[in-house]
């Protein structure tokens, strides 16, 4: 099975059932910063505004599976030189699965397809350059509750998958069509552990009032390939999330 057919099955089937779900809305301002080896290693900072939509299923009482696709926008410029960068995220499949440990600690696993996209305008004429992953990260979260208020830590750390980042530069053949951003970078993958990638995931939120439905953290997100023109991306956010 090829992976968009995957990920279009994983998909419709989630939302096939999302009655059964309790949802959420992210809405997620943040900081990124993004340094790629065929940009002469010219740090790019952006501002960024993503949005994710959550669904949440309780299984016998114990387990949680939590589905959170996402899609960011950025805009921003390099420092140094005033080129400017812009940013596309996209992650149609966010799944997390976790069981309790004992009743603070909760351990499980994570599976992302997760997209990213730049246009830097001002050089090579302007193609499309992309990164992506398709990987597994191993999850742990704790949780603290007093009163009616509530404090959550997760982390998570990619452990295997296939990524792809561009890796030359020929402008004459990359046209910026749908078909090429959605199939080069499946062209491209290659399979690793932490000697091709490293994707750590760190966040932490309060929700004043349990029994409302606001919540409020800050997350950092890094993401590094190290084979061939290395890639690096820095994300500090801050989360607010909507329960519904």
């Amino acid at each position: 099975m090829k992976y968009p057919t995957l990920i279009f099955l994983i998909v419709t089937t989630l939302i096939s059932i999302n009655g059964q779900a309790k949802k959420s809305h992210d809405i997620v301002p943040g900081f990124l910063q993004i340094k790629d080896q065929l940009n002469l290693g010219m740090v790019f900072n952006c501002g960024q505004l993503e949005y994710r939509f959550g669904l949440q299923w309780t299984i016998q009482e114990k387990h949680e599976i939590f589905y959170q696709p996402k899609l960011g926008v950025a805009i921003g410029a390099s420092r140094f030189s005033g080129m400017e960068c812009h940013q596309i995220h996209i992650a149609p499949i966010n799944l997390t699965w976790t069981m309790p440990v004992n009743e603070q600690i909760r351990a499980g696993a994570n599976f992302i397809t997760d997209y990213n996209y730049q246009l830097w305008e001002d050089l090579h004429d302007a193609p499309l350059f992309w990164n992506c992953e398709i990987g597994i990260s191993p999850v742990i979260s704790y949780s603290f509750q007093w009163d009616d208020k509530k404090i959550k830590a997760d982390l998570k750390n990619s452990l295997l998958g296939f990524t792809s980042h561009r890796q030359g530069y020929d402008p004459y053949f990359w046209q910026k069509t749908f078909k090429d951003a959605f199939v080069k970078p499946h062209e491209d993958l290659k399979f690793g552990s932490f000697n091709n990638y490293n994707h750590t995931n760190v966040s932490i939120k309060y929700t004043p009032n349990i029994s409302k439905r606001h919540t409020f953290g800050y997350e950092f997100d890094y993401l590094g390939l190290f084979y061939g023109s290395r890639f690096h991306r820095i994300n500090h956010n801050l989360l607010w999330r909507i329960a519904l």
